[in-house]
């Protein structure tokens, strides 16, 4: 996208806000059909005990916080919590990303690039919005390991 081989391709947030990152208009584009959406979830393995079990307990309690779903949030994703997350984002941003409202205030990712200036609207509008025009939810095919294996293959010739 960034090199202008291509102007029309499937991207998650995070590369849509990479390529904004850099300066270059990049839209994610609601389809009138509805959103393609991918959710991610940690699981315990039922063998823990002990310490590991602890250890995992706390890593999930990290991830849940607030702190994680705030920086994704800077990125277009969604917390799992996201009430959580808003302690972690000033009042523009959570404006922004969560509610659709118009930038107060330039945004801008996790690493401090501007990505919006004041005035724009997230592509897509608020987390309702969004969330309530999903259709299809992704999961990993059979094929999965095939794909990407064939996928390095490709990109690494």
């Amino acid at each position: 996208m960034t090199s202008g081989e291509v102007v029309l391709q499937s991207m998650w947030s995070p590369a849509v806000t990479a390529v904004k990152a850099q300066g270059i208009e990049c839209v994610y584009a609601p389809l009138k059909e509805g959103y393609r959406a991918w959710g991610g979830g940690v699981g315990i393995s039922r063998s823990l005990e002990g310490p590991a079990l602890d250890a995992a307990y706390e890593y999930l309690n990290w991830m849940l916080e607030g702190w994680v779903g705030a920086f994704l949030g800077r990125q277009g994703y969604y917390s799992a919590a996201p009430e959580l997350s808003k302690q972690y984002m000033s009042p523009e941003e959570w404006d922004f990303w969560y509610e659709g409202k118009p930038a107060a205030v330039d945004m801008v990712d996790p690493f401090g690039t501007t990505l919006e200036k004041a005035g724009a609207v997230r592509d897509g509008g608020s987390f309702e919005e969004r969330m309530g025009n999903v259709v299809v939810w992704n999961s990993t095919m059979e094929e999965q390991v095939y794909l990407v294996q064939k996928w390095n293959e490709f990109i690494a010739a």
